[in-house]
């Protein structure tokens, strides 16, 4: 009777270690997998001044641009792409920082108070979040969409 409870208790006591070797390795497989997928570093999105400009086309059409300006030095945006996107207008550019993380953009056509989404990326890879700002003439900064 020793002998069979023996036998039962060592299949018993195999089955528990089996157990536990295979929830240590599926938790070593899955500390891996995260390890390698990293989540990228988010970074805050600096706020932008618009300024307008009254273009003349040469049909003699006045129309008003606007530009967008970081023109305060943004280290953690030297070198950053600049993705502006008018989502009334389904239209947008991108701009590329220069060393000290400011940037002037090129005239994009707009109404006041167009919806204005806006984030960067980083030459290192990092993306920073996103941002919508009323496209408003406003000192300094922008304001936030509501």
């Amino acid at each position: 009777m020793s002998c069979i409870r023996n036998k039962v208790e060592r299949r018993a006591a195999r089955g528990i270690f089996a157990r536990v070797v295979r929830l240590a390795t599926l938790l070593g497989a899955l500390a891996f997998v995260w390890a390698c997928n990293a989540p990228p570093i988010v970074v805050p999105p600096p706020a932008v001044a618009f300024t307008s400009e009254l273009f003349t086309d040469a049909e003699g059409a006045q129309h008003t641009m606007w530009r967008a300006s970081q023109s305060f030095p943004l280290e953690r945006a030297s070198g950053a792409a600049f993705t502006l996107y008018n989502l009334n207008r389904k239209q947008g550019y991108i701009v590329v920082a220069n060393d000290d993380g400011t940037f002037v953009s090129q005239p994009m056509e707009g109404e006041t108070d167009d919806r204005i989404s806006l984030y960067y990326v980083t030459p290192e890879g990092d993306y920073s979040d996103s941002i919508c700002l009323l496209l408003r003439e406003a000192v300094p900064f922008a304001p936030f969409c509501p």
